[in-house]
């Protein structure tokens, strides 16, 4: 995982934060304004470490559910798209540079899609 300086790009406000991340006392003094840039910066790195441990808890959560269902029919289904579409949102693979992820729509589509399989699941599992 990132740290969440990634983003400050002043080296000397980079050294500021680092330093007190790292429970240090800062070796550099910094105006205000570099000061203010640089909470700005660190606030950015912190939601991309926050949104990826979000997507790899979601990951984590899903255990071995992959190999258990066909996610090629819940693909299908339930977005109209590919087993690949699915599974890269899924692993958080790299597309085109980016991590795939799901958006939070997607995540209530997905996440409606398993409760409607729950469901039939339960059914016919009364029945046999």
């Amino acid at each position: 995982m990132e740290k969440a300086t990634i983003n400050i790009k002043n080296p000397k406000v980079k050294a500021y934060f680092d330093d007190i991340t790292e429970d240090k006392t800062p070796a550099v003094k910094l105006s205000p304004e570099e000061y203010e840039k640089g909470v700005e910066q660190f606030d950015e790195g912190m939601r991309k470490i926050i949104a990826e441990a979000d997507e790899m808890i979601f990951r984590a959560k899903l255990g071995d559910l992959p190999e258990a269902l066909s996610f090629s029919y819940i693909a299908q289904k339930y977005f109209g798209k590919s087993r690949g579409w699915l599974m890269q949102k899924v692993n958080g693979n790299k597309v085109n540079g980016k991590i795939a992820g799901f958006t939070e729509d997607e995540r209530r589509q997905f996440r409606e899609a398993l409760q409607d399989l729950s469901k039939k699941m339960a059914t016919i599992a009364t029945t046999l």
